[in-house]
């Protein structure tokens, strides 16, 4: 069974439960209207599912909607993030 992604702000995170098993996403606030993302982790027991790719989605469509900059540390979020024009242009 697979949950909603939910974001916890407190701890800047955004997460996906299937099965028990945890997919998630961390990023940090170095400064205002910026979020830096830090970590997509996808355990091998989801693997190949695309987790990954619909957590960094989901916190690329909230900086775009909040007008917000972008950086990564996360190779993962990286790739996708150079992928796509749109989000590409955010990077600050």
């Amino acid at each position: 069974m697979i949950s909603d992604i939910h974001h916890d702000a407190a701890r800047r995170r955004y997460s996906l439960v299937i099965d028990g098993v945890e997919a998630y996403l961390t990023y940090e606030r170095p400064k205002p209207k910026h979020r830096h993302i830090t970590h997509t982790i996808v355990p091998d027991a989801l693997g190949g599912r695309g987790l990954g790719k619909r957590l960094v989605k989901r916190i690329m469509e909230e900086i775009t909607a909040d007008g917000e900059t972008v950086s990564s540390s996360c190779w993962f979020a990286s790739a996708l993030i150079d992928k796509s024009a749109d989000w590409a242009k955010l990077l600050g």
